[in-house]
């Protein structure tokens, strides 16, 4: 059995090695600070989706050699309404601030509207390619009705860049390849820049009447960064406040509520300093979870330090003695608390994602920081201040809390059956809730039309023009000029219509539509033949002629070697299943229409599935790994495998609960509730290790189970109920936020802690005792 008096003794020779010494680690962690808040001012945030992979990614390198090959897919766009679009104001306020995008937005490459596009028409040579609207705008209603008319007979104009009704209207701006990691002069990330631009010229006062609404990743990021950055302050505003108001009344003392909250932040600042230092960034959305568990873990290990040492000083008047008596009996439970958090956290390495990894690792250093200020800091920070005299000692008359913590030791051993049944009831009906969790991850589900900007996209996915996400499909040849054969665009005409046939689809681009266009416009405009050329000598003829015209958007879908075809999906909807259906069902489609072809998929809707694969998978092996290393670390630290195991018992039925409330309240398992489960047994852990390793200490000491766990309530018990109130109160925070992912995230962790809690005072003591887990009792 491991000798914890031993260790307890150790502990104080090392607090009393750094009392002595405390002027000394004093100027030492003020030297630290004033680095860290120098790399504070250094720390970046990174609101790029497809950062969130590795490298080396296959996502990533589609997407680098498809725009390789076909340009930037990355664009910026402005929705406008309006009565009518072919009015003369309208047609000029769009041509404006089309220039306006194109002089004003670094890495702005070209503007695509109703006033700046290619459009063709059939002439006595052959083919024009110019803009439909003349440089000396009309005023006549017959020449607005003839432009209207115009682009309202081509099929690859209509409800795509303006509405069949004409009140809806795009104005995109195409950029160019943008190097990663490219910043202005001012040190700020150039996509943040663009997106600024582009809704500072869409919101001036002049456009006002076109109600312009903005969106494109840069746009959408550089708001996602803006809404988080009040987002933060307010949610941790709201989580200091709870627990301010709950160290208030516990402790009733100025430096039982500032110490544990200056130990959080100085944590914090450390470790998020350090990394401004090194150049690390994250995306905003994840950094709450490591600044919430900074605050609470610093109150929970605060708390079970100041509870000993109040107890202490309280019963001999010598603070100094005091200190070091309570950091030998708390040293050795946080320690292993700290290290058992950490190496969970840790497990979140497992998922493939670059932000979650952030979090596991960020989580866990702090948490070992945490427990290195809590034994360093707080005993120094404790030990300015007198001694009380004897006349002072009084003995405070028991509390509610500690009423309660005594009967509860006094009765929780004699309902074993009762208490066992129910967690197997618990249990049987959270593996059914368990089977009907879903991964997702998608604006609507996840963010919520709560948030400003995400309700604006879904606003103009709902009109004739707009869409919710967009992917690509590159389909390439091992030949060269493959790609222009009748028979490759027939079968990409079959593959297009097959995907228009897709529940989620609302528009497919292709180079079909180029070629049916100039086809119709080669014969008099003729709706009858928008079709697409019948041979391989009438293909090159329209190719050329469009060519020799000073067409380009064709580049767009085909490459110039004829090797290479291209299509672009919209969809206006989000199902995590059935995208990953038409995902597959495209994979296996290009391979039968294009043998010996190579079928490549980009975008959006293929990042978010990739995400979900990653999560899932990430899910099984971090918790899987969090359940096997806490065990063989409790194990070992106890020396008893039994202990080991069995301390894993009340653990698991808190990660079961919440996954039922997930599958049963239908929250689907994303980018932060994936972390839910790892990092509750983390927590979860914490009050059994407490717990236990005071049982075995009292065990020690009278040899007789029942007593032992009347005596560890009420020496430990209080402070685990506290500590548990820390956690819920703090991450109950999240709960206010107007982003669903946040209020998720707080419901699952505070119902998860509660229950963790609940599990400690009832499973914990009556597995202990039934399973005579320290040996024989002795007389």
């Amino acid at each position: 059995m491991l000798n914890i008096e031993a260790i307890n003794r150790r502990s104080v020779g090392l607090s009393k090695a750094i009392l002595k010494r405390r002027n000394l680690f004093l100027a030492i962690m003020v030297l630290v600070l004033a680095c860290s808040a120098y790399g504070l001012k250094q720390l970046k945030t990174d609101t790029d989706d497809s950062h969130y992979f590795d490298e080396g990614d296959s996502l990533l390198i589609a997407k680098d050699y498809m725009a390789s090959i076909f340009g930037n897919d990355n664009f910026c766009a402005v929705l406008l309404k309006t009565g009518n679009v072919f009015a003369p104001d309208v047609l000029k306020s769009i041509r404006e601030m089309g220039k306006e995008l194109l002089d004003g937005v670094p890495y702005a490459d070209d503007v695509v509207s109703v006033t700046d596009m290619e459009f063709t028409q059939g002439t006595e040579d052959g083919l024009d390619v110019s803009d439909i609207v003349p440089s000396v705008i009309p005023e006549s209603p017959e020449e607005l009705e003839a432009i209207r008319n115009a682009v309202m007979a081509k099929p690859s104009l209509k409800n795509r860049l303006v509405s069949e009704d004409g009140r809806y209207a795009w104005v995109m701006l195409r950029l160019k390849n943008i190097p990663d990691g490219t910043v202005d002069e001012h040190g700020e990330f150039i996509e943040m820049v663009i997106g600024r631009k582009v809704n500072e010229i869409a919101g001036q006062e002049k456009y006002a009447y076109l109600h312009p609404q903005t969106t494109g990743w840069p746009v959408i990021n550089l708001e996602k960064r803006n809404f988080m950055a009040k987002e933060m302050p307010r949610l941790i505003g709201l989580s200091l406040l709870f627990v301010v108001i709950l160290l208030s009344i516990v402790l009733r003392g100025v430096r039982g509520v500032l110490f544990p909250l200056f130990l959080g932040g100085a944590g914090l600042a450390i470790v998020l300093g350090m990394q401004g230092l090194i150049g690390i960034s994250t995306d905003p959305l994840v950094m709450l979870m490591p600044i919430f568990l900074s605050f609470s873990m610093a109150v929970c290990y605060s708390l079970y330090f100041i509870n000993f040492f109040r107890w202490e000083f309280q019963r001999t008047g010598q603070r100094r003695w005091s200190l070091e008596h309570a950091a030998g009996e708390t040293g050795w439970p946080i320690f292993f608390s700290a290290f058992t958090t950490a190496v969970s956290l840790l497990s979140f390495c497992f998922v493939n994602l670059r932000p979650i990894r952030w979090v596991g690792v960020t989580s866990a250093t702090l948490t070992i920081l945490l427990f290195v200020l809590t034994i360093v800091l707080l005993p120094i920070l404790l030990s300015y201040g007198k001694d009380k005299p004897a006349v002072e000692r009084k003995k405070e008359k028991d509390s509610w809390l500690d009423a309660l913590m005594k009967r509860m030791g006094a009765r929780v051993l004699d309902y074993p059956k009762l208490i066992f049944s129910i967690a197997a009831l618990a249990v049987i009906a959270s593996v059914v809730g368990l089977f009907k969790v879903e991964v997702a991850f998608d604006l609507r589900r996840s963010f919520g039309t709560d948030v400003p900007y995400v309700d604006r996209i879904c606003r103009i996915s709902e009109t004739p023009l707009g869409s919710l996400y967009s992917f690509g499909v590159g389909i390439e040849f091992p030949d060269e000029d493959e790609a222009r054969l009748p028979e490759n665009l027939r079968k990409l005409e079959t593959l297009t219509e097959r995907i228009k046939e897709f529940p989620l689809t609302k528009k497919v681009h292709s180079v079909v539509d180029v070629l049916k266009d100039l086809n119709m416009v080669l014969n008099a405009n003729d709706p009858a033949h928008y079709a697409l050329p019948g041979s391989r000598e009438e293909i090159a003829q329209v190719l050329l002629l469009y060519e020799n015209a000073g067409g380009t958007e064709a580049e767009r879908w085909i490459d110039y070697e004829y090797k290479r075809l291209r299509i672009m999906i919209e969809i206006d909807d989000y199902n995590s299943g059935e995208a990953v259906r038409e995902l597959n069902a495209i994979r296996q489609w290009g391979a039968e229409l294009f043998p010996g072809a190579k079928v490549i998929l980009t975008g959006t809707l293929c990042q978010f599935t990739q995400i979900q694969d990653y999560v899932s998978w990430g899910q099984v092996q971090s918790v899987f790994m969090s359940m096997l290393t806490i065990s063989m670390i409790m194990a070992l630290a106890f020396a008893s495998l039994r202990i080991g195991l069995i301390a894993m018992i009340p653990n698991l039925l808190p990660a079961f609960f919440v996954c039922a409330v997930m599958g049963f309240f239908n929250i689907p398992l994303d980018m932060m509730t994936v972390t839910v489960i790892p990092m509750l047994l983390g927590l979860a852990v914490d009050d059994t290790i407490h717990f236990i390793n005071h049982c075995q200490l009292e065990f020690m000491r009278t040899g007789n189970y029942r007593e032992s766990v009347r005596r560890t309530f009420l020496s430990t018990g209080k402070a685990m109920l506290l500590t548990s109130c820390v956690l819920s109160l703090s991450f109950m925070a999240y709960a206010f936020s107007k982003m669903v992912i946040f209020v998720h995230m707080g419901v699952l962790v505070t119902i998860g802690v509660l229950v963790a809690v609940m599990c400690d005072y009832f499973i914990t003591p009556n597995l202990i005792v039934r399973l005579k887990v320290f040996g024989d009792e002795r007389k």
